[in-house]
């Protein structure tokens, strides 16, 4: 199966450590997080990875090149900010019908991985989230869930109004319709194309999105304080 790493953002929150770097590349333990994410993927048995790259995409391309081990690299640019949804929508013609996208500063175990690109010809869902449960249910994308599926999906929404605790982590499994989606979708406030208003549109169009719950290993490289 194909991953694809939407790894194009700049990183604002962590500034300095991104003034000369991708968010991706900030180095922990003397390599870049993207690495340890990448090699999670290769050793879960991904044979190609799609990079989606924007912000000093040649610090990414430099150093990791066209393979990590087995798994092929292949790099997209996306050139200006336009989203997460906007980001999918560079592989369209570059993935399978099942495919597992995944943000670029999130790190989960090798066996989840493996779990989310697992799939046959009785699979009948149209996304699945990783989710795991919090108690901070504001600082996330809230999933509510009715009957085993996910029927929206409620960005940081105010404390007590939380429909569920169970938050998406940004890993998902999609089919192509996602991108029939994709294409629906509208900018955002913040002047993007956003994956969880896509998503949305899906499961407005009748498409069968589950969560799957997470219980292992979790890394979020989101602030200064997570480092």
């Amino acid at each position: 199966m194909i991953a694809v790493v939407m790894a194009a953002g700049k990183g604002v929150r962590l500034r300095p450590l991104t003034d000369n770097l991708p968010k991706v590349m900030i180095p922990i333990a003397g390599k870049p997080f993207l690495e340890y994410l990448l090699s999670n993927l290769e050793k879960a048995g991904f044979e190609e990875a799609h990079l989606i790259v924007g912000y000093k995409k040649e610090v990414v391309e430099k150093h990791f090149g066209e393979k990590l081990g087995k798994m092929k690299l292949n790099y997209f640019v996306q050139e200006k900010q336009l989203g997460t949804a906007h980001a999918l929508s560079l592989v369209e013609d570059f993935v399978e019908e099942k495919f597992v996208a995944l943000n670029g500063d999130v790190l989960v175990n090798t066996a989840t991985l493996g779990e989310m690109g697992a799939t046959d010809e009785f699979d009948i869902t149209d996304a699945t989230i990783l989710s795991r449960e919090v108690e901070d249910t504001w600082r996330y994308g809230c999933l509510k869930i009715q009957n085993d599926k996910v029927i929206d999906i409620v960005e940081k929404p105010a404390p007590g109004q939380e429909p569920s605790k169970s938050v998406s982590m940004g890993i998902y499994r999609f089919d192509k319709l996602i991108f029939s989606a994709i294409r629906e979708t509208n900018l955002s406030e913040r002047n993007e194309f956003e994956l969880v208003d896509s998503i949305k549109k899906l499961i407005g169009a009748g498409g069968i999105v589950v969560p799957k719950k997470h219980r292992g290993q979790y890394v979020h490289l989101g602030e200064l304080q997570d480092l």
